[in-house]
């Protein structure tokens, strides 16, 4: 869809773009060589010449030229193009605002293996680990990670195209928080770290700096579970959007479908239990009213809603598997 949009050319609304793909102009190549006489002569120029000028931009590889112009709601059209260049980003934090906080942990993912960056260890390699990136995918990022790592890396050069699949997901109907949207659509994380949340993570780091040999583990896993659920949710979201668009240009396949990638990287199962008060070490499912340490904090109020969610579903999935086993 990325060759096949005019939704970034002035002058050129969904209207437009539409009746261009029903004239047989579905990319930009077409429009060049086509008469485009049902288009008035001042609007086919201004259509040419941005189709000029995204060829020869993509040519010599000035994705910013997009960036700069292409539509918000339709950003989902780039995640085709440049999929081989992408870098699926994460951060953790302390728990206090960008302008005094800490990233505490940055995970990246290039769609083979997670790469987690920690403060105090290699956190400032994170400009160099992003400088290969086109583009960058985050849930919540636009608001959250890339103004934190901005203010925190004040000199950074990002990716040029960046991709938040918060808003993105909610355009085709899928609200709520990133663990909320994989249970939506089937792309639960194993229970080990469902449990966790932002508040989880930012507990556990303090237990890392009191000296728990438990805690920085378990955070790389909650971190790298989220940041391995983003490429097949952007998958999703490319596809639902394509389904959803009208007079779709042809030939415009949609991606492959993926599964969850697992992980096999160390947590402690017993560090999560107590930082949540959800235990999940046997079944069927116990919950305990506080946790029995770091009882004195308390989750803010924003995550409190997200939390009862994920322990409702823990709960039943905890008693769909004892009904299996029964059976």
């Amino acid at each position: 869809m990325f060759k096949n949009s005019f939704i970034h050319i002035h002058g050129v609304g969904p209207k437009l773009e539409r009746a261009l793909w029903r004239e047989g102009i579905a990319d930009w190549l077409t429009a060049l060589d086509a008469p485009l006489e049902r288009i008035a002569h001042a609007k086919a120029d201004a259509i040419k010449r941005g189709c000029e000028a995204s060829l020869r931009a993509l040519e010599r590889g000035e994705l910013g030229h997009f960036a700069t112009a292409w539509p918000r709601p339709d950003v989902w059209r780039w995640l085709a193009e440049v999929q081989e260049q992408v870098g699926y980003l994460d951060i953790e934090t302390d728990g206090q605002p960008k302008e005094t906080g800490t990233i505490t942990c940055a995970g990246l993912y290039d769609g083979q293996t997670p790469r987690m960056l920690i403060a105090g260890r290699d956190l400032g390699q994170l400009p160099d680990a992003l400088a290969p990136y086109r583009m960058v995918v985050t849930y919540n990022g636009a608001s959250f990670d890339l103004p934190f790592i901005r203010a925190k890396f004040p000199r950074i050069r990002l990716p040029p195209l960046h991709v938040d699949l918060c808003p993105t997901l909610r355009r085709v109907g899928l609200h709520g928080g990133l663990k909320s949207i994989e249970r939506q659509v089937h792309l639960d994380r194993p229970e080990v770290v469902e449990e966790a949340d932002g508040w989880t993570a930012v507990l556990l780091w303090r237990r890392h700096l009191a000296g728990d040999a438990r805690a920085l583990p378990t955070l790389t896993r909650y971190c790298a579970e989220d940041i391995v659920a983003l490429q097949p949710l952007a998958r999703l979201a490319y596809n639902r959007h394509l389904a959803s668009l009208a007079d779709a240009p042809p030939r415009v396949a949609p991606m492959e479908r993926m599964a969850r990638p697992r992980l096999d990287l160390p947590f402690s199962r017993e560090l999560l239990a107590e930082l949540t008060g959800v235990r999940l070490a046997s079944a069927p499912l116990t919950l305990r009213e506080k946790p029995e340490a770091w009882k004195t904090l308390t989750r803010p109020p924003v995550m409190e809603s997200a939390h009862r969610q994920a322990v409702e579903w823990l709960k039943r999935k905890a008693d769909e598997r004892d009904g299996r086993r029964a059976g």
